[in-house]
This record gives structure tokens, sequence and C-alpha cells, in this order.
């Protein structure tokens, strides 16, 4: 029997080599060119947005790699005709092509070397394989075949279609719609927020600082915070590109300022990580045109010195307050354009992606009067910044001397849109459970999960692929927000921020925790909103201990019934980044109960604040879309009951299936995105039958979750009910 298959299998091999010869001999050539020429292009646009943006420096790009790979190939075929007496250059030029597809496409698609990145480029490189060969045979040889006909159709239109699945934008899936049909309370609306969504009432004035600008400004040496290593191919680049050194680093920016102000309240600005070839700090105007209209000074520092680098967020961060210390020496300065503009006692700093995370370390160093990594290192800030904004920011790129970066006392937003490829992750939500409140004063830290919003068209330069060159193919932007609406959200959420913290103006403070209550003059989209004042009295934030019984407050001991999955675990981000905090997770089927027996809890004038988080991604592959909701009961020391349902005070999102690149469309998968979104009931709106529940002694809380699912809980707490009405 072996025999017999031995003999078929030689015979149907012979049939084929055959036919190929007759279809397809003498095609090796074109082949091997059109490998190493897609290979060049997906090389050379790579680079191109790197090292030289536009068509001319592409088209050298791709030329010279072109060159370098003919180089290569001939010189490794002369090798192995002289060792194996053949030169299988078809082979290599093969194996050199599908190895660029592959790594283009893992890197577009975001993951790493799964079963589908090596599936796609191989029907990638077929599709091109098969209408070269067949296109050659026709042309150079002239085979007027059926095979080479019918092989010319196919490969032609497989690569048309993969064309075209490259090529466009992608697929919208409609699922922010389906969301927001969960959900179809006609949208609010607040007057107060109206002079909020367009221009203000200022005309705007725009200066630039730096060296042969309008307003002069020194440099500032970085050495002692990041490294340039001009040893390597990139550092040379840098340091020739940018044309000066770690050393001598320019002091520069644009402002945008009301004419005619003074004493205004001022924002700072800083890019994150692009490539140096794009002047990042122009693509914030829009913001400081809007702002500076409503009497803001706003100010966008360059810091493309700290681009192309790694462990350089300190260097950032020193760089950021350089250049605030120079614009308050400007605005003392007599004759100077911004004399008395800026308000030195009134200042928030913003930063975006790299630059989100740097701010915050940035607020670190303004209180320090020494370098973490080196006491002899003298700071001498301590500017009065009141308040910080992050937009998509990193988190730990740098930890000073090995700790998170710990804040007390501040007002903190942060932005972050669940369409980002390049902070993939809702990282800033770590710096978020990273800063405290003492009781003292009034603080607010909100933050603001956006569906439909990706990481570039926060900057107006950076625009709707967040990865560059030949990546971009495989990304889905078809279901972005466009950049007018996501760049609006940042407007009206930024400027509300800052009248709150920086004027006092709580007129639309509730957009910050209830952003439900001006939905109808928002871009519509999912928002998931989380926010925590400094008058939040904590029943349970779980970060105690590891016994499941015992809770924050003393004497709170919790149950839970009905459940079959209780634990207290630290939360990740999409399975990858550690949140820096802990929280309850429960799991039920039917209904299923927590508990929190109390010492005689005083609820009057608070609301009763927690953290939700829909974790059940099974009923969202199932189809199965409902808002998280459930009943939570309190009861006083002579047994009398309230209640309320959650959806009647918070709209719980299921998770999030996101898709942004094209490979979850054409396998029909996805990425789940969560978030916490912050439910706040005031205590006089719990629901009691018969005697009125006596708030001065609540001695039980009890979260009811009816049908079956997964939730975390995290931050219970009570929250002054003057501060969640403002």
């Amino acid at each position: 029997m072996n025999n017999v298959l031995t003999r078929r299998g030689a015979v149907v091999l012979r049939w084929l080599r055959r036919w190929y010869d007759r279809s397809f001999s003498g095609t090796e050539p074109a082949l091997c060119q059109m490998s190493l020429l897609v290979t060049a292009m997906i090389v050379g646009l790579e680079l191109n947005a790197t090292y030289w943006p536009g068509l001319p420096g592409g088209v050298l790009l791709i030329l010279g790699t072109l060159a370098i790979l003919e180089l290569v190939l001939f010189l490794a075929r002369w090798i192995l005709r002289r060792t194996l007496g053949h030169g299988l250059g078809w082979l290599m030029s093969l194996l050199t092509l599908y190895y660029a597809l592959a790594r283009t496409v893992r890197r577009g698609a975001g993951e790493g070397w799964t079963w589908r990145v090596y599936f796609f480029a191989a029907v990638v490189a077929a599709a091109l394989w098969l209408l070269t060969a067949s296109f050659w045979s026709l042309l150079r040889h002239h085979r007027i075949r059926p095979t080479v006909l019918l092989s010319f159709l196919l490969g032609g239109a497989a690569t048309a279609v993969i064309a075209v699945f490259l090529f466009t934008d992608g697929f919208d899936d409609h699922y922010i719609q389906r969301y927001l049909a969960l959900a179809p309370q006609p949208p609010a609306t607040l007057a107060a927020l109206e002079p909020s969504l367009g221009t203000g009432p200022y005309d705007v004035e725009t200066i630039d600082y730096g060296p042969e600008e309008e307003l002069e400004a020194g440099t500032v040496s970085l050495t002692r915070y990041m490294h340039r290593d001009t040893d390597e191919l990139s550092g040379k680049y840098v340091d020739t590109y940018l044309d000066y050194s770690l050393s001598q680093v320019p002091l520069r920016g644009r402002v945008w300022y009301p004419a005619g102000g003074e004493n205004c309240p001022v924002l700072f600005i800083a890019h994150g990580n692009h490539e140096i070839t794009t002047e990042s700090y122009l693509g914030y105007a829009y913001l400081g045109e809007y702002l500076a209209s409503h009497g803001y000074v706003v100010v966008s520092v360059d810091q493309n010195a700290c681009n192309m680098l790694s462990g350089e967020n300190d260097g950032r961060a020193v760089l950021l307050l350089e250049n605030i210390g120079l614009l308050l020496g400007y605005n003392e300065e007599a004759g100077n354009p911004l004399e008395g503009v800026l308000d030195p006692d009134n200042i928030a700093i913003a930063g975006h992606s790299r630059g989100g995370e740097m701010v915050a370390t940035a607020y670190l160093f303004n209180g320090y009067d020494n370098y973490p990594e080196n006491g002899s290192v003298d700071f001498d800030y301590h500017y009065s910044i009141r308040s910080i904004i992050a937009i998509a920011p990193t988190v730990d790129q740098y930890r000073p001397a090995d700790h998170s970066v710990e804040l007390e006392d501040v007002n903190y937003l942060l932005l972050h849109g669940a369409c980002d490829r390049d902070v993939s992750n809702f990282q800033g939500m770590a710096q978020y459970e990273h800063i405290s409140y003492t009781g003292q004063g009034d603080y607010l830290k909100t933050a603001l999960y956006i569906a439909g919003a990706n990481h570039g068209q926060f900057n107006s330069l950076w625009g709707a692929y967040d990865q560059r060159g030949p990546f971009s193919s495989l990304l889905n932007v078809e279901s972005l927000l466009s950049e007018e609406d996501q760049q609006e959200i940042a407007k009206v959420f930024i400027k509300v921020f800052l009248d709150v913290t920086l004027l006092g103006d709580d007129s639309c403070r509730s957009l910050l925790t209830d952003r439900d209550t001006c939905a109808g003059q928002l871009p519509e989209t999912v928002y998931v909103q989380c926010y925590e004042t400094s008058s939040f009295v904590p029943i349970a934030d779980f970060e105690e201990d590891s016994d499941l019984t015992t809770l924050t407050m003393d004497g709170v001991v919790a149950e839970a019934t009905g459940v079959t999955l209780w634990t207290e675990e630290q939360i990740n981000i999409d399975g990858e980044t550690d949140q820096g905090t802990h929280a309850l997770r429960l799991r039920w089927a039917g209904q299923g109960k927590y508990t929190l027996t109390l010492p005689g809890l005083d609820m009057t004038d608070s609301a009763l604040v927690f953290d939700l988080c829909d974790m059940d991604s099974y009923s969202v592959e199932r189809g199965n879309l409902s808002l998280l909701d459930g009943t939570v009961a309190i009861t006083d020391a002579t047994g009398h009951t309230a209640s309320a349902r959650i959806s009647d005070f918070a709209a719980v999102f299921p998770i999030l299936p996101v898709r942004t690149d094209k490979l979850d469309f054409l396998f029909d998968t996805c990425t789940y995105k969560k978030a916490f979104a912050t439910v706040s009931i005031p205590a006089g709106d719990f629901v009691g039958e018969g005697e009125t529940v006596n708030l001065k002694e609540v001695t039980e809380i009890t979260f009811t979750f009816d049908g079956s699912g997964e939730a975390a809980v995290d931050n219970i707490g009570l929250e002054a009910i003057s501060v969640s009405e403002n």
C-alpha cells in the first residue's frame, strides 16, 4: 500500500511540475523583482514618515531600499551558488516578501505573531505572486493558455479586493448606535453650558517665542535628565535634524491670548512622542484659539527635543517647568507684549500622550527642592499650578526613585479614546488612582472614556491614523468620531474643568460628574465617566487587606450571597496594564447580593457613590445587550428600608466591543474595552415603603444584581451632597 501511495504521489508531483513549466516557467526573475519592490515600498514608507516626509522623500527612500535589497540578494545568490550550486533567489525573495508583509500586518493589527497574521500575509503574498507570474507569462512568454488566463484573472481580482480592503477607511460596526439605544431617554441640556459651545467674546492674539522668534528665548540643558545616543543611527539623525544637542534645548512655543486681556488664567500644554519632522506643538491651535476667545491664555510648548528617545519623561517635565518660568518672566517684563496678561496664581498644565504622563511628573517636581534621581540637582520652581489635564496619557514610563507618581490635593481631568491605537489601554486611570485627597479644600478628579475617539485627533497635525507608514493600512478609521467632534469634546470638557478649578465657576460642574445632564449638547457617542471629589469619605475602597469581609471603614463587615465569584483583586486594563487599584469583583447567576453591615452611618446631606464596571464579555459576544442594572437598598437601625435603581442615576453600559483594525472585521473579532462609571445616589432619593428611613443611622447597604452577569465595584463611599449638586 505504501509503495502504491508513493508512486501515485510521484505521478502527481510530475504532473504539477509539467503544468508549472508549461504555464509559469521563466517567471522567477519577475517574481523576484516584484518581491523586492513590494518589500522596498513597505520599508521605504515606514522610514518616510519618521525621517523624510513627503513624496520626494518617500520615492528616494523606496529606491534606496530597493537598491540595497538588490545588492543583498545578488551577494546571497552568489554565495549560495558557490556553496550549494543553486542561487535560490526566488526562495529568498519570497521569504523576504512574506516577512515584510507579516511584520506589516502584525504591527497594523496591533497583535503578536498570531495565526491570522500569518494567514493574511500568506494570502496577500499568494495573490501578488499569482498575478505577477501569470502577467509575466502572458506578456513575456505569450502563453495564451486557459490556466494562465484564469490565474491572471484570479490573481488580479484577489489583488484588487486586497487593495480595496487595505487602502480604504474600513468599516463601521455601529455598536455605538446600538449602545446608545439602550438608554433612550431624551438628551438633556444645560443652559449654562451654551456660552461654552462656540467661540467666546474675546478677539485672539497669537505670538511665538523662541530663538529668532518675536519673543526671544534662550536654551536649557537637559543632559541631567535624558540621553541622546549619537553613536546610533537614530541618535545621529535626531542630532542632525534638530541641529542642537540636549545641552542647548531651545525654549520654544506659541501663545494664544485674549486681546486686551489682563491677569488671565493660563494653561500650558505639551505634546507627546511623535515624528520630529512634525511641529507637534502647533497641533493644539484649535484649543488655544477657543480658550483664548473665552479669556484664557494658552501656551503650547515645543518638546520635540525629547522625541525619539526613551526614559525621557523627567526631562519633559523639567522642560515644561522651564517654559512656565520663561512665560512668567515675560509677564513681569516692562514693554513685553505679554506684560500683565498672565495670572501667575492661576496655572493649569496639560499634556497629550507621553506629555499626559509628564504633567503629573511636572506637578510633582514643582513641589520638590531636589531632583529625585540626584539630590545634588536643585529645583526651585514652586509655581501656582492648581489643575492637571491628561489627554490619552502613558503611565509609569518614568518612575521617580522607582515610585509611581502619587499626588495629593490637586484637580485632575483625564480624557481617553476607546479607539486609541497608540496608547491602546486606559493607562491614565492608574494615575487617576494615585491622586488622593486629605479632605482639606475643594478638589475634583474626573475621567472620561470616549467611544470612537482615537489618539491622534486630539492633535490636528496627527490625524485619524495612530500609526504611520504601511501599518496604517490595517487601521479601521471608518468608525471613528470625526476630528471636529473629538476636538469639540476636548474643548468643552477642558474649558468647563478650567472654569470650575481655576475660576471657581460651578455653573457647569455637572458636566464633569454627570455628563448626562448635558448629553444633548455634546457629540453623540458613548461616554463612560468616573469622578471623585475631595469630600469623598470611603466606606470600601478594597485596598485594606486580603480579608473579603473587612473593609476600609472601621466596623464595616461585608457578605456576598447568590454569587459564583467573590474576590477583591488588582484591576487590569484589558488584561495588560495595572490600573493601580483593587476592586470588588462579583459574578452571579439568578440574583447576586453584596451586603455591607455598618455601625450606624450618618448619610444626612450625602450621596452614596460607587464606581461600577460591567465585566461580562460573554453576553456581548452573544448579542445580549443591556445596561448593567440592579437595586441599592439602605436599612436603618429599626429595620426600615429604602431602595433605588442604578439605571435611574447612571447608564452603566456593557463592556465596549472595539474594532480598531480591519482584521477584526475580517475574522469577526474585537477587543473588549472596560472602564468604571461613577454612580451617585443622593440619600434623599432612596424610596421606602411605609415609614421613612432614618438617614442618621444607616446600618446596612445592599447591592442586588438580577439575571446573570459579572461586574467590578470600587470606591463605595459618601460624598457631600452640596458638591454633587453644584
